[in-house]
């Protein structure tokens, strides 16, 4: 705790402003993780038109590239 009210406000401006940056780059990492392990999805033997567009409604289409 500071006992400086402006050191303090400037404090936690920039811890907020420093997790939301970091929040952001985790969820970018994590789409583009999951972007490369669905890249190959439609070479997969069994796995046809129908049954990758219910994965990509279910998943969501940020995680596949076009």
């Amino acid at each position: 705790m500071n006992k400086n009210p402006v050191l303090q406000k400037k404090f936690d401006e920039g811890y907020a402003k420093g997790f939301m940056k970091g929040s952001e780059y985790g969820r970018d990492q994590a789409v583009n993780f999951f972007a490369d392990k669905f890249e190959g999805l439609e070479s997969v033997p069994g796995i046809g038109s129908k049954t990758l567009r219910k994965i990509r409604n279910h998943l969501g289409e940020e995680y596949f590239r076009r």
